[in-house]
């Protein structure tokens, strides 16, 4: 690959609209070599390569490797540890055995919580949304209803206090910023002083369920034990963050963001939303559909521990990898037209969008029931979905960075249905 394609891979415009990228880059293989002067890196676009990189997590580990975020800037873990409680472990980027025993807190917190019975929870927040502004016959549908969404349903499920929910959605919007675009240090060092209110929010939360529980999700996780061989300990303070953190973010960014996507295809093509409208089987189709098609989640990072091969590119000990998601669900070897938008495509959710191996979403059930109740209800009371005067599906904002995607902006107009 020219030093060119890996100077257009890591800029902001490609990273903000990949697809044309991926597609003219295929030819040359499922393994694409983008290494910077830095570092020797890889971009895993074939959905094969990808499955082979996670059936290996000992070849190709998950823990950090600094190419974004907080390990840019100097200052800025110091920071985080002054004003909070410092970086917590996730699972995200944890290896086993550690992952296997978090995983298996994670499963059991989450299996309690039963996601295929909040079904009336979710429908309930989502008509309070849509009361609130479908007599307008126009909303901002990310401020409005994507983003409220999910932030509602994760707060309710952790137990968070809908008075401070304005506070809550601050926090988790400073933790995900620097997954969505590159940030100067002052921007950093600003989110992470944010980050930190919600570490000492959530500290305080979890303390006083410790020893009053309330049957919500930070209730279960602060009663959590794990057991790493030598018989079950409880979750640490740290540990104990880590583990809202991930619930926070997954159960927040990356669910709006596919809220978002998935309105966007229906504003697009109004055959689509005339057609499955009523229909619930076809609504979960274009649920699943919509996450192949572009997904909030377009890499994840995974650094080479030994020399190996993949796809028959031989990839040097320490090299940095990345899965593009994004990428393997528009491979045509394994969707015929990809970049055709099609409900009725078989094997509709063999896509990767959450993952695949061990790191696969363990949200991915309450992702579903969000993406499917919403679309239910918002085609049943609105119709005539289009763009706002003024705007063309070109125009609507999109945010990228090398982690999640998604629109900052979708403005929208509607008639309301009786």
């Amino acid at each position: 690959m020219s030093i060119a394609s890996t100077l257009q891979f890591f800029d902001p415009q490609t990273l903000v609209d990949p697809y044309p990228y991926y597609a003219a880059h295929r030819g040359q293989g499922p393994v694409l070599d983008v290494s910077t002067p830095d570092r020797e890196t890889y971009l895993v676009i074939g959905a094969a390569a990808i499955k082979d990189v996670v059936a290996h997590p000992g070849i190709f580990s998950s823990r950090p490797v600094g190419a974004q975020g907080i390990n840019v800037y100097p200052r800025a873990e110091a920071h985080l540890k002054e004003k909070g409680f410092g970086r917590t472990p996730h699972l995200i980027v944890m290896d086993p055995p550690r992952h296997t025993a978090f995983r298996g807190v994670l499963g059991r917190v989450l299996r309690d919580k039963r996601f295929h019975q909040m079904r009336p929870q979710i429908r309930a927040v989502s008509e309070g949304l849509i009361d609130a502004f479908a007599a307008r016959g126009e909303c901002e549908f990310v401020r409005d209803y994507a983003w409220s969404l999910s932030a509602l349903v994760i707060a309710d499920l952790l137990g968070v206090d809908r008075a401070r929910l304005e506070e809550f959605k601050r926090w988790s919007d400073a933790w995900v910023r620097p997954l969505l675009q590159p940030l100067t240090e002052d921007e950093m060092l600003d989110c992470l002083g944010q980050v930190a209110e919600l570490q000492h929010y959530l500290v305080g939360e979890l303390e006083v369920r410790k020893s009053a529980p309330r049957g919500d999700l930070m209730s279960d996780i602060a009663h959590a034990t794990f057991d790493l061989g030598q018989g079950e300990v409880p979750l640490r303070r740290h540990e104990q963050l880590g583990m809202c953190e991930v619930l926070i973010v997954a159960g927040n960014d990356t669910t709006a963001n596919a809220l978002s996507l998935g309105m966007l295809r229906l504003v697009e093509r109004p055959d689509i939303a005339d057609r499955i409208r009523g229909n619930s089987l076809l609504i979960e189709r274009f649920a699943e559909e919509s996450l192949r098609y572009e997904g909030a989640v377009q890499n994840n990072f995974r650094t080479v521990t030994q020399d190996t091969e993949l796809a028959g590119v031989r990839i040097g000990a320490g090299s940095l990898v990345f899965l593009s998601w994004a990428a393997a669900n528009r491979d045509p070897a394994e969707y015929p037209d990809p970049a055709a938008f099609d409900i009725d495509r078989a094997s509709v959710r063999s896509h990767l969008a959450f993952g695949a191996g061990i790191h696969t979403c363990a949200g991915a059930a309450l992702a579903r029931q969000e993406l499917v109740e919403s679309y239910d209800l918002l085609l049943r009371r609105l119709g005539n979905l289009r763009l706002q005067e003024g705007w063309v599906p070109a125009e609507v904002r999109r945010m990228g960075g090398l982690v999640t995607h998604g629109l900052s902006r979708l403005p929208i107009r509607f008639d309301v249905r009786q």
